[in-house]
């Protein structure tokens, strides 16, 4: 069983120059490709989000806040669940506990290397 901790300000930091990148890609790329090459453009978008859900996914697990159980989301899940920030910086995604059948905002881990 992988173990899990609280996301660090760095590991936010990674994640908002990851989505920068892409935003940036998508942006400048529009002006190139979308009138002429329009599919491209939106293959293009459509592998970024790809890359960037499989990232999130690999990298992170969640805690339901009423059992304290850990657990990690299929691809798909992490694509279609409401994401957000927390007040004080951390995120949740709205999702159903395995464990207490609990579907809440749960807290975001991060998956320790090593």
């Amino acid at each position: 069983m992988a173990a899990y901790r609280k996301p660090k300000r760095s590991d936010w930091t990674k994640s908002l120059i990851l989505i920068g990148v892409y935003v940036a890609v998508i942006s400048v790329t529009a002006f190139i490709l979308l009138i002429t090459y329009w599919y491209l453009w939106l293959a293009l978008v459509a592998g970024g989000v790809f890359i960037l859900v499989l990232w999130h996914k690999k990298s992170t697990a969640y805690r339901c806040p009423k059992c304290g159980s850990e657990f990690e989301i299929s691809l798909l899940t992490d694509l279609v669940s409401p994401h957000g920030i927390t007040r004080t910086g951390g995120g949740w995604l709205y999702l159903k506990c395995p464990a207490c059948s609990n579907r809440s905002k749960m807290d975001v881990l991060v998956k320790k290397k090593g």
